[in-house]
């Protein structure tokens, strides 16, 4: 059984544009008490606004009982101007955990240099971190980004503080990319870095021309019920590990890549069975 304290959010992307009071009332209505805000180019926070719009954001929130548990941002750099402001900015409001932007794979003989360089700028990060007592999360995401083979990973933040850099898990990537075993061999060369978790499912379809995308699918974001990610086995592992969050709800069903493309009235109704799914999960 999980800890009650396991904090669950919603990811902000998929209520995009939503009025702050009508989101706020949401989540107090599906008893969500965190929030993922994305503080990217056209996120909830714009990366230039953000040591005013985060302050204001995060105070409504708090006035209705609901906390900022980590960002979702484009960071890669430590040594860029908009890292510093947006850490600083999260750090003065006790928002302790990050994810990081990601490294474009560049292409078949670039892979061994590639992971140099990567590396590199994660340990630079680590070091800030550090300094602002931060927690930068490594997302795994399939398809062309350096990670998404999650040894990739592990070789970049092996040696970063665990206390500065962890492994932000999607399960789904990681069974898109990993297939029936892989998924499962990852988790277990990252189990001590595993801090942050994103909750999505997929499914596989018939059309095999491609990855998701607005013209060809191979696969499509799907209800947690009706996926193909083995959530019991993911789950099993991560009490394993001791596992204590943040998780972020990924309600993706927006788009060509969703099941269906829902409006944001009908992604708050899905989210609702999801979250009720996952939670006859953490404690059946």
């Amino acid at each position: 059984m999980f800890s009650d304290n396991l904090q669950i959010a919603l990811f902000s992307k998929c209520v995009q544009g939503y009025p702050l009071g009508k989101l706020i009332d949401r989540l107090q209505r599906m008893e969500i008490k965190h929030l993922d805000i994305t503080v990217r180019p056209g996120g909830h926070v714009e990366p230039e606004k953000v040591e005013d719009q985060l302050p204001e954001i995060h105070e409504i929130l708090l006035k209705a009982g609901i906390s900022i548990n980590m960002l979702t941002t484009n960071i890669l750099d430590a040594a860029d101007r908009l890292t510093v402001k947006i850490l600083k900015s999260a750090a003065a409001l006790g928002i302790k955990y990050y994810k990081l932007g990601y490294y474009t794979y560049e292409g078949f003989g670039t892979l061994s240099r590639q992971r140099d360089d990567v590396k590199k700028r994660v340990e630079e990060l680590s070091r800030l971190n550090t300094e602002m007592g931060l927690h930068g999360g490594f997302h795994n995401h399939s398809e062309n980004f350096f990670g998404a083979s999650l040894w990739d990973i592990h070789y970049v933040i092996k040696d970063t503080s665990p206390v500065a850099i962890g492994v932000y898990f999607d399960p789904a990537h990681a069974v898109i990319e990993g297939g029936s075993s892989g998924w499962k061999m990852g988790m277990d060369l990252l189990a001590d870095r595993i801090t942050m978790l994103a909750v999505k499912d997929f499914r596989w379809l018939d059309n095999k021309n491609g990855y998701a995308g607005a013209r060809r699918h191979s696969i499509e974001i799907c209800p947690l019920e009706d996926g193909n990610v083995p959530w019991p086995d993911v789950l099993q592992i991560l009490k394993k590990i001791n596992f204590k969050g943040p998780v972020s709800l990924h309600s993706e069903y927006k788009g060509a890549h969703s099941f269906r493309d829902l409006n944001t009235e009908e992604v708050f109704e899905q989210t609702g069975k999801d979250l009720a799914f996952f939670r006859k999960l953490l404690n059946p």
